[in-house]
């Protein structure tokens, strides 16, 4: 198993496992573009350029006891990253049952390209069809909510209720009231 180092601030962390290593980055402990080592300390590289390690622009996490599943993007989003997405969100909704709960944490989004809407479009519809129940999104600037709003209205039925929150404590109020509710399956939010 592969053991890797970090330095940050004239400091040393690790040894961490490729998994460990790439949580650290998406709990922002770590950035993409901080310097990591696979050799002891030979070399050092930029995280993201650690075999393995895979992007940061998403990450896809899925809570079946709760029904709850967790996307969030973050840095430079490209149609290619969505669409990558679209395809780990088709998997997770395997374990997820009607009424399930979603989370789109959008706290370090800085951009995302405008050709994302129609992979963003696609996730929307499999969620639908897979009969989510809620949507909690985390978006500190209310302005930059409007597309993801406006999509929400023609690709998810009515039935479905939207959140948007400028924090991940909003957030987790609101789904903390949403979860004992997820357990009664015939239940439409």
């Amino acid at each position: 198993m592969m053991q890797i180092y970090v330095s940050k601030s004239g400091q040393r962390y690790g040894p961490y496992t490729v998994e460990e290593l790439r949580s650290a980055v998406l709990s922002n402990l770590f950035q993409p573009t901080d310097f990591a080592s696979c050799d002891d300390g030979w070399t050092w590289i930029a995280i993201s350029a650690i075999e393995g390690i895979g992007t940061f622009a998403y990450a896809v996490a899925c809570d079946a006891g709760n029904d709850l599943l967790t996307v969030s993007y973050r840095g430079r989003v490209a149609p290619g990253d969505v669409e990558h997405c679209a395809d780990d969100i088709r998997a997770a909704l395997a374990q997820m049952t009607p009424g399930f709960l979603m989370l789109a944490d959008l706290t370090a989004l800085e951009t995302m390209d405008v050709a994302c809407a129609p992979p963003l479009e696609q996730i929307m519809q499999l969620c639908d069809e897979h009969g989510i129940g809620a949507v909690v999104r985390i978006m500190p600037d209310p302005k930059r909510d409007i597309g993801f709003q406006i999509m929400s209205y023609f690709h998810y039925k009515p039935a479905v209720r939207i959140f948007t929150c400028k924090s991940r404590e909003e957030a987790t109020a609101i789904l903390t009231r949403l979860i004992p509710d997820a357990a009664q399956k015939n239940r439409i939010f």
